[in-house]
């Protein structure tokens, strides 16, 4: 006993039935249609589902004389389950530009995804695996059909990208063009039109010209363009971060993380949190509570834990307990759910269901490890929360503002060199180039000579405008700096290799507590808060510019900013300076004037032969100095010995004639 299934296939000129009138007009064309020998495709289709489901189908493809143009298969009712081997069966129609028509329940199962007459049926697999928590399976399904248009398919795509669900991020621009294309009923058409009326007059702008955009291309490619606007957000979060960190283009790093932001991105409204008070501007602490609790409620982890502080803090508004608690339970929850399925995970990839990754220590092992003070104000306290996350830039904040007493602090030259250290060791440039100061003049610490340039030199090439030609790096010197560098600059072993020097700060660590605030962290211990807790106190904090570095610099403008920092990442580490005037080149400079006024004005005379041979001795010290210069070629340093030999040979002519004068006499 079978239940049929008729097979057919769409002339390329008709176009896709989107009702079930015109579904079953197109059947009935193709049925009425001419004789035809077997449909090559027919034979592939019955090939592939027998090979993947073997005895669901009901194939007969050796009736001779087989000339109808559709083709009748059945389904064995003694199967179990239907489900799997159908979806099967109508995805190998679909790879092969076939269409399935049901004549029991009058469903059309389209080779381009759709079925008129259930048009969430093809995603209903995507709804089952949301349903049972396969987010990848979901969006993978969801995906999958709205490549074909299927509008269901369209719509969640955007609600995913709207809520940053099945593990997605946000995308605001995207998820609104989305909805809207894929509504398909009264409720979620409402539901497009508010989220869509929810945007500026701007934004509204940019989703209408997204939508133009998305409808002017064929379905398969549609997903591109989504693809290629979601990496374009992430990139640019990316390089605002490389462009904060190797350069001194703050404003300009700043400025591509509040869009980033305004689309939905966590990662940049929890970062913008943070530029908001240590930027260029006036510190807003109300503007940092704002993105901060975006983020949060963005999902972003961290973000919840500082939104917990700030109600706790009164950072940016009003003290709410109740709030900061919410957080804070709320941060916790989600912070379980990761490590359970990061357990999950490794258990699945390891032997046995073994888990073979490394224990992570106690979370009260590591929070007393380095407990965190609070001052009372907010330019140190917010910051100095992100820098104990690992933030560089608030790392370099609160260097500069413990190297100058900044912020109502005392002056800690110990701590500010602990805090660059931290920043240099994560690539900020100015953090690196501040920490080669102190380690060459001994601030905070001891000196080192040889570490100094080579930090300078990694400063070099990360962005600061340091010359590596006024280094005077000594020739035997060479080896071990660049050894240096090399050690210096792999992730995360800066800081240990200052400790194998002697060269660390003479604090525990960044944050960690000073003797004077022991009182300060019982009294927060004695009241219940965790290692990792900030404190609040009352007054208003000081409004201040950013801080500069601690050592002048050179300044350029944004077009040498462009350049050189094209050139620096070129290059690599260890780059070469540009030309350097000094005094040993003013040296070779007169030597060779010499050698043209002995050829030009040859004379005898031992007055002029004496001064040959002081100018000649002036060009060799030229030579000597000039190739001294620690960032010069093989090959510059032969050009100099050619240009060095020329006013020698003269200084020795000048010599042979004194001597043949001496001998005549």
């Amino acid at each position: 006993m079978s239940y049929t299934i008729q097979i057919w296939e769409k002339p390329a000129d008709w176009p896709w039935p989107t009702t079930k009138a015109e579904a079953d007009a197109q059947y009935e064309r193709a049925e009425a249609g001419p004789q035809v020998p077997m449909n090559p495709r027919f034979v592939a289709w019955a090939q592939a589902v027998e090979q993947r489901f073997p005895g669901f189908w009901d194939v007969y493809l050796d009736v001779p004389g087989m000339t109808d143009p559709t083709w009748g298969v059945g389904i064995n009712t003694r199967a179990s389950e239907w489900g799997a081997p159908f979806d099967d069966g109508w995805e190998q129609a679909v790879r092969l530009g076939l269409n399935l028509y049901d004549p029991q329940s009058g469903v059309h199962y389209l080779a381009n995804g759709d079925a008129p007459e259930e048009p969430d049926l093809p995603v209903q697999r995507a709804a089952r695996a949301r349903k049972a928590g396969d987010d990848a399976t979901a969006w993978a399904e969801y995906r999958h059909w709205a490549a074909r248009g299927n509008p269901h398919a369209l719509y969640a795509v955007g609600r995913a990208l709207r809520f940053g669900t099945m593990g997605q991020r946000r995308h605001f621009d995207l998820a609104a063009a989305l909805q809207l294309l894929g509504a398909h009923d009264a409720e979620t058409r409402k539901d497009a039109q508010a989220f869509f009326q929810r945007f500026p007059d701007p934004a509204k702008a940019r989703v209408q010209a997204l939508m133009a955009r998305l409808k002017g291309v064929p379905a398969e490619q549609l997903l591109q363009i989504v693809d290629d606007d979601r990496k374009a957000v992430d990139d640019a979060v990316t390089r605002s971060e490389q462009l904060a960190l190797y350069s001194r283009k703050r404003i300009e790093a700043a400025d591509a993380l509040e869009p980033a932001a305004a689309l939905g991105h966590e990662v940049a409204a929890f970062l913008h949190a943070l530029d908001v008070v240590i930027g260029w501007e006036q510190p807003n602490f109300e503007n940092a509570r704002t993105w901060c609790q975006r983020a949060a409620e963005w999902d972003h982890e961290p973000a919840k834990r500082l939104f917990a502080l700030m109600h706790e803090r009164g950072w940016g508004g009003p003290v709410d307990m109740q709030e900061a608690a919410k957080w804070n339970a709320a941060a916790q929850e989600q912070r379980q759910r990761a490590q359970k399925k990061q357990h999950a995970r490794e258990e699945a990839e390891s032997p046995g269901g073994l888990s073979l990754a490394p224990m992570s220590p106690a979370a009260h092992a590591s929070a007393a490890a380095a407990p965190v003070v609070w001052t009372g104000n907010p330019l140190r306290d917010l910051p100095g929360w992100y820098a104990h996350e690992g933030d560089p830039h608030a790392a370099f904040h609160l260097g500069t503002s413990d190297e100058h007493g900044r912020y109502g602090g005392p002056v800690n030259l110990a701590q500010a060199r602990a805090w660059y250290a931290q920043a240099a060791e994560a690539g900020h440039a100015d953090a690196t180039y501040n920490l080669g100061t102190f380690i060459e003049s001994g601030k905070g610490g001891p000196k080192d000579a040889q570490v100094a340039k080579a930090l300078f030199m990694l400063a070099n090439t990360r962005g600061t405008t340091m010359q590596v030609a006024d280094l005077g790096i000594k020739p035997q010197e060479q080896g071990p700096v660049r050894a240096l560098v090399v050690a210096l600059r792999e992730p995360g072993r800066l800081r240990s290799v200052l400790q194998q020097r002697g060269l660390a700060a003479a604090v525990a660590a960044p944050g960690s507590v000073a003797p004077a605030a022991a009182a300060v962290v019982a009294s927060a211990a004695a009241a219940g808060l965790s290692a990792s807790d900030w404190g609040r106190a009352g007054g208003a904090a000081p409004q201040a510019p950013r801080p500069a570095p601690s050592r002048a610099r050179s300044t350029r403008d944004d077009d040498e900013d462009e350049e050189a920092d094209a050139d620096t990442q070129g290059a690599g580490y260890g780059a070469r300076s540009g030309f350097s005037l000094h005094l040993g080149h003013v040296a070779l400079g007169v030597g060779v004037a010499s050698v043209l006024l002995l050829i030009a004005f040859f004379k005898p005379g031992a007055s002029f032969r004496m001064g040959m041979v002081g100018l000649g001795l002036v060009a060799a010290f030229g030579a000597w100095r000039t190739a001294r210069d620690f960032d010069w070629s093989p090959l510059a340093r032969a050009v100099v010995a050619l240009l060095a030999a020329i006013p020698l040979l003269g200084m020795a002519v000048c010599l042979g004639l004194l001597f043949k004068a001496f001998r005549a006499r």
